[in-house]
């Protein structure tokens, strides 16, 4: 690319994962699928897209997977070196960068509650979900698969265990803290991918082999639980809830499912993008400002009315896509980064600078 492309080009930009990118624009356009998008069963039949029903659940688990990918690949400086080999400054530098992020998040997503719209803020569950994965993200494969996978199993039940303490406790309506249990993205069952995300950021995302694994891999896990869910179903003669695949409904199903899909969608946007970068770059672009994106989701929603929600039309739809896909790759041509991505990067780099700068002053102290 030339001209404008250039100039909006960073170095940063240049050590990217274009895929992931693309994964990002799939998961914020699906989520506005799910918030504007008529599938026949929010909206009228008429005019309905019955297969907008994936948008429903999926995007936002993906938002989540993606996530933890992009913590590790803070960690591990794009892949450069391996988790396990991060020393401890690098780790309490990328721990920073994270928290501050997950600050930010939390904010940012309360800001938007106060509009009120209908749709339910994913920011701030994602903000505490950083902070959350703090601790483990040195943590080895084994042990971050495990815990993803008892959270996927269980989350259901804890966050309904930690919802009911809550309420016992007087104090379910916490600001931030109630996050861990809410009934949209409750920490206790979304951490699992998040921490799938983690592991996922380890793999040689740049090569033909990582991208055959986790396609193969997601196709097997949501294949195997799907099967398996039919058959337990079958077994008991009835639908106990904890065998749902409802969306948000935090069951082993449906946390299941989900992984399943974003790893292969993930896989797939990997491959698509190096076999055709250029074709690929307006989702690219739309990727690269994905928080933006879902800012300005929220403000047009309050701006235009709930009706946009309560009331979906898919040309309401197509037009959010179409306008978010254009209004990023004129962006991200003449000027580079999101804006909210901008203020991200700067404000946790520099943050991490200057605990890095303390921690070096201190250990200069001490010698």
């Amino acid at each position: 690319m030339t001209g404008g492309a250039l100039r909006g080009t960073t170095a940063r930009d240049a050590m990217r994962i274009d895929g992931l990118d693309v994964a990002r624009a799939v998961a914020v356009l699906g989520m506005f699928a799910a918030h504007l998008g008529n599938d026949g069963v929010r909206g009228p039949a008429e005019g309905a897209w019955p297969w907008l029903i994936a948008s429903h659940g999926f995007p936002s688990a993906l938002f989540a997977v993606l996530a933890g990918v992009s913590m590790t690949l803070m960690l591990t400086r794009r892949g450069t070196v391996a988790a396990v080999d991060v020393d401890d400054v690098a780790l309490g530098r990328t721990r920073v960068r994270i928290a501050v992020r997950g600050g930010l998040l939390i904010v940012l997503g309360l800001m938007l509650e106060v509009f009120e719209t209908p749709i339910a803020i994913i920011l701030h569950h994602l903000g505490l979900m950083f902070l959350l994965a703090l601790p483990v993200l040195r943590w080895r494969a084994r042990w971050l698969v495990s815990l993803a996978t008892v959270l996927a199993l269980t989350g259901g039940w804890i966050t309904r265990v930690l919802d009911g303490w809550a309420t016992d406790a007087g104090v379910s309506e916490l600001a931030v803290v109630d996050t861990l249990w809410d009934g949209s993205y409750p920490a206790a069952t979304w951490m699992a991918y998040i921490l799938v995300g983690i592991v996922v950021g380890r793999a040689d995302l740049r090569s033909w082999a990582s991208s055959a694994w986790l396609g193969g891999l997601g196709a097997v896990i949501f294949t195997v639980t799907s099967v398996a869910a039919v058959v337990l179903r079958d077994a008991w003669g009835e639908n106990p809830d904890w065998l749902s695949s409802e969306d948000h409904s935090f069951t082993p199903v449906e946390a299941g499912r989900n992984i399943g899909a974003a790893l292969a969608v993930v896989a797939v946007c990997l491959a698509i993008t190096r076999l055709a970068p250029r074709l690929m770059w307006p989702l690219r672009a739309t990727g690269s400002m994905a928080l933006t994106l879902y800012t300005l989701q929220v403000l047009v929603i309050a701006i235009v009315g709930d009706w946009t929600v309560r009331e979906p039309v898919n040309s309401a739809l197509v037009a959010l896509w179409l306008g978010s896909i254009v209004f990023a790759s004129a962006w991200k041509f003449w000027v580079g980064p999101g804006p909210l991505e901008r203020v991200l990067t700067i404000a946790s780099s520099e943050t991490a600078d200057a605990w890095e700068d303390a921690q070096s002053r201190r250990n200069a102290r001490s010698r």
